[in-house]
């Protein structure tokens, strides 16, 4: 049974529930370590993220639940981070909070320009995606995609976070190859290249169980085909449900298991009395 899920969204962003409700599910799910991890407020108007208002709240907040809850699981503070593509950075505020958090996750949402108050989402809708791409890359999907993938790899490279969340979001929308082909070899041969780079540093990649919960048929993130070559690099792994409410705690957990014992991985990667170690599938 996987015993963790570090990627919990509550109220404070874009999750349904309270920060406690998730915790409470959590507890209930059989789970032994998990960790909050609001969406940090960006630098430009949106409705999904925390209001930086709310920061410090959320901040208490989390460090009361930890006590409270401390007999009966261990809780960590964390927050989902964005890496701008065109910025080739994180946000001040970012930097200025990643040292009061116990991890961190990093996440590409946006493409082309993220000044101003008309920025485009890979994960919105899309009609969305596709207009940005159109009005940023002239319409060229693999030009798009490759600059992803690469901008994965800087946001690696300059921060190494302790998950790098859903690496390949960009398939949300993609159903029926609407953007892409998974199977081409520019595709596969452009994700290795980010593997590469993701291997040769100390971040994990999450399997995220979460995008089927939402829109059914997206599968996992990342997709069944990369974990194999995840596992040829020995690029070390943590587990996340992406949870927007109390079902998603442990949404496909069992079939994620399977999966990645299948695919030759014998343990993933838990937060244990503050520190990250390895965890035995099957446990």
């Amino acid at each position: 049974m996987l015993l963790a899920n570090y990627h919990i969204h509550s109220d404070y962003c874009d999750g349904k529930n309270t920060l406690e409700e998730m915790v409470v599910a959590g507890i209930a799910s059989g789970l032994t370590s998990m960790g909050l991890s609001s969406h940090l407020p960006l630098p430009f108007p949106n409705d999904w993220t925390m209001k930086e208002d709310d920061l410090e709240d959320y901040l208490n907040d989390v460090k009361a639940l930890k006590e409270k809850y401390a007999p009966q699981i261990e809780l960590y503070c964390g927050m989902e981070i964005d890496f701008f593509i065109d910025r080739q950075d994180i946000s001040d505020l970012a930097k200025s909070v990643i040292p009061r958090l116990d991890y961190t996750i990093m996440s590409v949402h946006t493409l082309g320009k993220t000044i101003g108050v008309e920025v485009s989402y890979i994960d919105e809708s899309q009609q969305n995606f596709a207009q940005g791409i159109k009005k940023y890359y002239q319409g060229d999907n693999q030009a798009f995609i490759t600059d992803y993938y690469q901008g994965i790899a800087k946001m690696v490279n300059m921060f190494e976070p302790d998950i790098l969340g859903h690496i390949d979001l960009i398939k949300k929308y993609n159903q029926n190859n609407h953007f892409f082909n998974e199977r081409d070899r520019w595709y596969q041969e452009t994700v290795k290249d980010c593997l590469d780079t993701v291997a040769a540093q100390n971040t994990r990649i999450e399997i995220n169980t979460g995008a089927n919960l939402r829109i059914p048929g997206v599968g996992r993130y990342p997709s069944d085909w990369m974990i194999p070559e995840m596992k040829k690099r020995n690029i070390p792994i943590t587990v996340g449900g992406d949870s927007h409410s109390v079902a998603g705690i442990v949404f496909e957990y069992n079939e994620a298991e399977t999966y990645l014992a299948e695919c030759g991985y014998q343990e993933y990667w838990i937060l244990k009395k503050g520190r990250w170690e390895a965890q035995p599938l099957g446990v």
